[in-house]
């Protein structure tokens, strides 16, 4: 018996077990962790309270100072089994940005969130894992928020109103199983439904036109897009769903609409087969074909830009002005970019301008200057989306039996009543969910209440005098 307690004392040391969660119930004791700061990575100074782990921010410079990093390099999260980590933290610091980084294997993963600043409480923050694996080594960077996913650098400032030596505490590090619920229609009659995911963009629930919408904004002038997705912690879209329906009025003069998710687990962006207006007056409703998306799991993303002129094959004279990157580029050459490079990058081939052509530093002349950013007058209301597996080319189009009979529908998208306009006199109408469940119907009628329906997609069927049967897709708004 000695010998084999002996062999196990032996190998208990090299075994690798699943860490977490950190707790730092016990002082001077950071369980592992440790700080850095500057961009040669310093060690920094943290202790342990008994209560919490505590970094203390000092002056200094870029390379000294910048960006307090917590770090755990035995973390060994089994993040297939824990794909949420859960940090409960304090800021008392004028950091605004805190990234998360995993290593799994050489892969780095980083996630993000903004942080409120000078914090009397803890407040939670949660990260969503978004690749599986074996976790090695965990870290959460303190950072500047800039409207980007990566940050910018937060050094600590001893000008008035001071920064240095502010206090940033963490009391947990939580990693945890978490599957958000299933939604694949979404509303916005009262929030933002889970959409909260923002990257130079604002999005909030807003009543437009009577009604309940997701105001999106882009906020910032940049050669990328704005985009709004569905927060993993709040909603999930089932990828089983093939298709997607979007109903938007669009008031900006953007011009680039598109709808993102994974394929292959990498972003990819789905194309509208609708055309994406400008300066809307009405609501529209877009379609997008997913039948290549991944099954499982989905957080679409809204993709807000304008779209490009330039073309990598065509030919170009001095003077011409093309969109590229949202920015604005006039040709000062007469040849085109060389690939890989684009218009606002090639300062060779082209050079910034406003949409008059004007260079710098006339007003307009910068990168991402061609997206319209005005609060007063860019936003996208989105009305309704809905994720099923109603081919997109047979949305208030198709019809079924006997198509040489045929029908209109109006409005579409419907409110309160939904008019039926046909060739024939009509007998009966009814309406059916996407489950096949009779809704509303009405007899001997050109049309049918609907105000009291969800909003959602529906089929009407509308049976006619001489017999035949005919049936549309609509949407109710």
């Amino acid at each position: 018996m000695k010998t084999k307690i002996t062999y196990l004392l032996l190998i208990l040391p090299l075994l690798t077990f699943a860490q977490g969660p950190w707790e730092f119930n016990t002082a001077s004791n950071t369980e592992g962790w440790t700080a850095s700061q500057g961009s040669a990575g310093a060690a920094g100074i943290l202790n342990a309270t008994g209560t919490a782990i505590e970094y203390t921010t000092i002056t200094g410079n870029t390379g000294a100072s910048r960006n307090p990093t917590f770090t755990k390099t035995t973390a060994n999260i089994d993040a297939t089994a824990n794909n949420q980590i859960e940090v409960r933290v304090k800021n008392g610091s004028a950091a605004t940005y805190l990234r998360l980084t995993t290593t799994i294997g050489a892969v780095l993963n980083t996630y993000n969130a903004v942080i409120t600043t000078a914090d009397a409480d803890y407040r939670i923050y949660t990260f969503t894992l978004t690749s599986t694996g074996t976790v090695s080594t965990i870290s959460l960077e303190f950072k500047l928020s800039d409207g980007t996913t990566s940050g910018n650098n937060y050094v600590p400032s001893a000008t008035v109103p001071s920064t240095v030596g502010t206090v940033i505490s963490v009391d947990y590090i939580r990693p945890r199983n978490f599957v958000a619920p299933i939604q694949n229609t979404f509303n916005f009659d009262s929030t933002t439904e889970g959409f909260t995911a923002l990257t130079r963009a604002t999005a909030v629930q807003a009543t437009e036109s009577s009604r309940g919408t997701l105001m999106v904004n882009c906020n910032a002038a940049s050669v990328n897009n704005g985009k709004v997705s569905l927060s993993p912690i709040v909603f999930r879209v089932e990828g089983t769903n093939r298709y997607a329906h979007i109903t938007l009025k669009n008031t900006s003069t953007n011009t680039l609409f598109q709808l993102n998710g994974k394929v292959g687990s990498v972003s990819t962006a789905f194309n509208p087969i609708q055309t994406y207006t400008t300066s809307d007056a009405n609501y529209k409703t877009y379609d997008f074909d997913l039948t290549t998306w991944d099954s499982g799991s989905q957080f679409p993303e809204l993709n807000f830009g304008v779209k490009n002129t330039w073309i990598a094959t065509a030919t170009y004279v001095i003077g011409d002005i093309v969109i590229s990157g949202n920015t604005y580029c006039k040709n000062t050459s007469g040849a085109n970019s060389i690939s890989p490079a684009v218009p606002q990058t090639d300062t060779a081939n082209w050079v910034l301008c406003d949409a008059t052509g004007a260079v710098a530093p006339a007003v307009g002349a910068i990168l991402g200057g061609a997206l319209n950013i005005n609060p007063l007058a860019n936003s996208v209301y989105v009305d309704l989306m809905v994720f099923d597996n109603i081919v997109p080319s047979a949305l208030g189009t198709a019809e079924f039996e006997n198509t040489t009979n045929t029908i209109s529908l109006y409005p579409n998208p419907a409110h309160v009543v939904l008019n039926i306009s046909s060739t024939n006199s009509i007998t009966k109408i009814e309406v059916y969910d996407m489950q096949g469940r009779n809704v509303a119907s009405n007899n001997n009628a050109s049309n049918v209440n609907v105000e009291s329906l969800v909003k959602g997609v529906y089929i009407v069927k509308v049976m006619q005098e001489n017999g035949s049967v005919v049936a549309k897709q609509f949407i109710k708004k």
